[in-house]
């Protein structure tokens, strides 16, 4: 092959990923993965019949399926999951499946706008769906709870957080946005010592009853709702901020610091899970998220170190350390000055 035709072909991979995208989607949303799960194994004649699809079409994505290593097989053996495929069951834990869905649902379409961001620095997403996210969000409880999941199947390196900073000594830690309280979960059972509190927007926290956090831990920690913007719980002596300064513009990020360091006495700590531009040479994770930024949220960016130096001083506080997570996710441990 020659360079041009690798050039070319090479484009073509890149033009067409939307495919991957929607495929995954589909093949998600209509319950074709967990029919396959079920079964074990089975030809598309059968899996047709069970997810009520066009015979011939659904031979054909399982085709592709298979050439994304998503199914192995094909219609003479039938078609079983692989383990990436296996990551988009319903049934099990760490599933990725609403992962899949909150990108095949909205953010594909919002990226679909991309003009309008380029345009305009502005949100493609609020332009598709007519809201920014996290009011869309509250507005609608089941996207709603499909995204939160989705954050959590994003996050298996939530079990390395623990080893990256020694919470064990820590008395009251604070999760600031934290979600359902999947990251706290992790560290609360690991560290039986710390209780803690768990923040985030009132619909966020009503969502988090039935989880983990409030069935396993409700004598060790306490469910708050509130505005960040406004202010965070105080007396604290670890502060979380998990993925949450890429959602927004500098001046959001520094009203949101400033809170914490005024919840904050001299000794507590900040501990920031982001992702780092710059830090991971030969991968576009990084670079690919930022863009992801602003499509969905306008404001919101990926920073590199440089910045988030920056932002943390303005906020008063010394970053005190770095240290690298899978996924390309970074601990950043800040400290009051």
């Amino acid at each position: 092959m020659t360079m041009r035709h690798a050039a070319g072909r090479h484009l073509i991979e890149l033009m067409t990923g939307f495919w991957k995208t929607q495929a995954l989607y589909i093949a998600t949303e209509l319950g074709i993965i967990d029919a396959i799960a079920t079964a074990g194994r089975a030809t598309g004649g059968a899996l047709a019949l069970e997810t009520e699809t066009d015979p011939d079409a659904l031979r054909r994505l399982l085709l592709f399926l298979a050439r994304l290593d998503v199914v192995t097989g094909d219609e003479s053996t039938g078609y079983a999951l692989t383990p990436v495929g296996e990551l988009l069951r319903t049934d099990i834990r760490d599933s990725m499946r609403d992962h899949v869905r909150i990108y095949g649902s909205h953010f594909c379409p919002a990226w679909g706008a991309l003009t309008h961001s380029l345009r305009t620095g502005g949100s493609a997403f609020s332009h598709v769906f007519g809201s920014d996210l996290f009011p869309y969000l509250q507005e609608h409880p089941e996207t709603s709870l499909t995204y939160e999941r989705a954050m959590v199947a994003g996050t298996p390196f939530f079990a390395e957080v623990g080893q990256a900073f020694d919470f064990s000594g820590a008395r009251k830690i604070v999760d600031v946005a934290g979600g359902h309280g999947a990251l706290l979960h992790e560290i609360l059972t690991s560290n039986p010592g710390p209780r803690a509190v768990l923040f985030d927007a009132p619909h966020v926290i009503e969502e988090s009853e039935g989880h983990p956090i409030a069935t396993h831990h409700a004598d060790r920690c306490e469910r708050v709702s509130g505005n960040f913007f406004e202010a965070v719980p105080q007396g604290g002596d670890v502060y979380l901020l998990s993925r949450i300064l890429h959602c927004f513009d500098d001046e959001a990020c520094r009203q949101i610091l400033t809170n914490c360091r005024l919840a904050m006495g001299p000794d507590a700590r900040l501990v920031i899970v982001e992702r780092i531009l710059g830090k991971d040479a030969g991968s576009s994770l990084a670079e690919g998220y930022n863009m992801h930024m602003l499509v969905v949220l306008g404001g919101g960016r990926e920073r590199d170190e440089t910045q988030y130096r920056t932002l943390l001083g303005k906020a008063g506080f010394t970053v005190a350390d770095i240290h690298p997570l899978p996924l390309e996710t970074h601990l950043i441990v800040a400290t009051p000055h």
